[in-house]
């Protein structure tokens, strides 16, 4: 077995996106983002996780040298910084967002925080040595990672206990480092265990009902897919598949929960290093020396966006709870400091708006304008779309009213008879809704006599 230490990954600023004018009169959200932000640069010195609290709208950044975890809202300003956490590394979060857990490697123990008042409530030591890195929640306990003297191990702790008491459980392998792990809630009693940084990379399943870890599947990728030196892994959301992000091969891979065999794969170009996925099932993935993708649940092509972002760094993927925010972290490239970018609507599909209007229009005859409004997958039934007026007499805009599209064809016609003279704008707005983008779209008209 080759043995593979990664080198901090670097970064500096990510693309984000925006509506792009595709022509006169249509406003789209384009699937390849190119408009640009450089994402809040975080008060810290190293990173290692990421969790997005859904309940504060909170996201949270561990800095294993600084010992610290900065806390910023949902645009990605700092509103907190948690202090004295030796060695912060993996974080997770309870089911009900009340509490963050955190392994700390310099200090031989997990810290529970809760995430309403920023303060650390617990600690608990995992045993001399034991530098614990990696966090999951399976089977109502929280399971960690960690390494001692020149090996890895998988331990358990009840935090629901009285008197919570870290234990190490064996695993039926050894681990050359800690094992990162994870889970999902749809199959609440299955942990995933994987050691990244070595090749072939190594994945094992285990039941932890009893809790104990029972061994489902467990295999080493030397073939079919070969995988080496794994960066991530996340769990799909119907707990079915995992999506492995590794330097070899150039995509990400995956594989099926029940034996670990091939199910497909993402593109990308070189080096994958972070996976993460939504609730809703939408997958982000990100390489870094390629774009961050997001993916409709069930598919794996076409991308339903992509973000330009400048070495991204491994683990460095986190959605939102409610799919409309994914979260990258970069740092670190030229002396930079880790950077927090908020990539908007990641999980939402593009929508296209277009006005159509003559040119010029006589004062007080009829004038018809001609409108659609499409998207990738069918609109709900009632969608509508608002148009409004700005004339010399309405300098700031007045409604024209709320016009339903068509459910085959996504067009909508609406007819006035001006009476001013001089330019009139139309503006149509479509809001949005849970899985799609909003989208605005203008048309000018000259009113002569």
């Amino acid at each position: 077995m080759r043995i593979h230490k990664r080198a901090a990954l670097a970064a500096a600023t990510a693309l984000i996106g925006s509506l792009t004018l595709i022509g006169a009169g249509s406003v789209t959200a384009t699937a390849e983002e190119t408009a640009g932000a450089a994402g809040v640069a975080l008060p810290s010195a190293s990173f290692r996780d990421i969790v997005v609290d859904g309940v504060h709208d909170r996201v949270f950044v561990s800095d294993p040298s600084g010992g610290t975890i900065v806390v910023t809202d949902y645009e990605g300003a700092v509103v907190g910084q948690i202090t004295a956490e030796e060695g912060a590394a993996g974080l997770v979060l309870s089911a009900d967002a009340g509490k963050l857990y955190v392994a700390l490697s310099t200090a031989d123990a997990i810290a529970e925080i809760d995430t309403a008042t920023l303060t650390e409530t617990n600690r608990w030591p995992t045993g001399t040595g034991t530098s614990p890195q990696t966090l999951a929640m399976a089977g109502g306990k929280l399971w960690f990672g960690y390494t001692i003297a020149s090996s890895g191990g998988i331990g358990v702790l009840d935090v629901a206990s009285p008197s919570p008491t870290a234990t190490p459980v064996p695993s039926g392998r050894y681990w050359y480092y800690a094992p990162t792990l994870a889970s999902s809630p749809a199959d609440p009693n299955a942990l995933v265990a994987g050691e990244e940084g070595v090749s072939p990379a190594t994945l094992a399943v285990y039941d932890t009902s009893t809790g104990t870890l029972q061994k489902r599947a467990e295999r080493g990728f030397s073939s079919a897919p070969s995988i080496s030196y794994m960066n991530d892994f996340a769990v799909t959301a119907d707990g079915q598949n995992i999506v492995v992000a590794a330097n070899n091969p150039y995509d990400h891979q995956i594989v099926r929960v029940s034996d670990l065999s091939s199910n497909g794969s993402y593109s990308s170009w070189q080096f994958p290093n972070a996976v993460a996925v939504a609730t809703d099932g939408t997958v982000a993935t990100g390489a870094d020396g390629d774009f961050v993708k997001t993916y409709r649940p069930g598919t794996t092509w076409p991308a339903l966006h992509e973000y330009a972002v400048d070495d991204l760094q491994r683990d460095g993927l986190a959605w939102a709870p409610d799919e409309n925010r994914l979260f990258a972290v970069t740092g670190f490239s030229y002396g930079s400091a880790p950077t927090l970018h908020v990539l908007p609507n990641a999980g939402k599909l593009d929508t296209t708006l277009s006005l159509q209007s003559p040119p010029t229009s006589r004062k007080g005859k009829p004038l018809t304008v001609t409108g659609w409004l499409t998207a990738a997958e069918p609109l709900p039934a009632g969608t509508t779309v608002a148009i409004t007026r700005t004339d010399p007499d309405h300098p700031t805009g007045t409604p024209v009213g709320t016009f339903p599209i068509s459910a085959t064809t996504g067009d909508f016609t609406f007819t006035e008879s001006p009476r001013m003279l001089g330019d009139i704008t139309y503006t149509a707005t479509y809001s949005g809704d849970g899985t799609h983008v909003p989208a605005t779209a203008e048309t000018t008209v000259t009113i002569t006599k």
